[in-house]
């Protein structure tokens, strides 16, 4: 009995260390925000010189430091965002999300940061489509979970092909693998300048639109009124619009 007696007090002494200190790690741990992203949608997100940038990652930046928090990002597949939020690994995603019914029941969204985004179709100058009537029967690509998918899966006419970036997609259209790409307008304007806005005919379609906001996880709802105050904020500050014109969104 005497000599478990150390033994004892040696378990009591290590359970109250770790407390104290697992204590003083909370705050560090409570002022951190992981971000989840996906990194190849240029401008809002994209990979440049082994770091994260972009529109997106630029307004969450000024969001964390008007909050007084540090942030981590996270870069993966687009529709590996929801599950990661609902896993707790990620509290935030900014990565050119729209806020639909169905994405409502799983995370909770911020106030659009940018909106009137509309949808285009995009196909080879020597071959063009320009209406959604022309895409019947055609092979359409989308960027699966995009705007752009859930809007043409309504339509029964197009073949549609689900590809998971924009640069993936503009491979198969210059490969002749598909007839047209339907997608959000800034979202393919970088692509543009890499091969040539004049190899292809673009047109807007009509009464659409792509809007984007930020994405949190039910465990940290109290985030989502302090966002909303601080894009408010940076809507009349002009942070909003001075982001817009350094990205050329827009």
């Amino acid at each position: 009995m005497k000599k478990s007696l150390p033994i004892i007090l040696l378990i009591i002494v290590s359970c109250f260390t770790w407390y104290f200190l697992r204590r003083n790690k909370e705050p560090i741990q409570n002022n951190r925000i992981t971000i989840g992203t996906n990194a190849e949608y240029p401008p809002f997100t994209f990979v440049e010189k082994d770091n994260i940038v972009g529109f997106d990652i630029d307004i969450i930046k000024e969001v964390c430091k008007r909050l007084n928090k540090t942030i981590e990002l996270k870069d993966m597949p687009f529709d590996a965002l929801i599950p990661e939020i609902q896993r707790g690994s990620v509290h935030v995603i900014a990565a050119g999300m729209t806020p639909t019914p169905d994405r409502a029941k799983e995370v909770l969204f911020t106030q659009c940061y940018f909106t009137g985004d509309p949808l285009v179709i995009i196909t080879p100058k020597d071959k063009p489509l320009t209406t959604i009537d022309q895409l019947n029967g055609k092979k359409v690509i989308v960027n699966d979970g995009y705007t752009a998918d859930f809007y043409m899966t309504t339509l029964q006419g197009p073949i549609l092909t689900r590809l998971p970036a924009p640069a993936a997609a503009f491979l198969a259209l210059k490969a002749g693998r598909a007839d047209a790409y339907v997608a959000a307008h800034s979202t393919v304007k970088p692509f543009f300048k890499q091969y040539g806005v004049e190899n292809f005919t673009i047109t807007p379609i009509p009464n659409t639109e792509e809007k984007y906001a930020l994405a949190v996880s039910p465990r940290r709802a109290k985030l989502v009124p302090q966002i909303n105050e601080i894009l408010d904020t940076m809507k009349k500050d002009g942070t909003l619009e001075q982001l817009k014109k350094r990205w050329q969104i827009g």
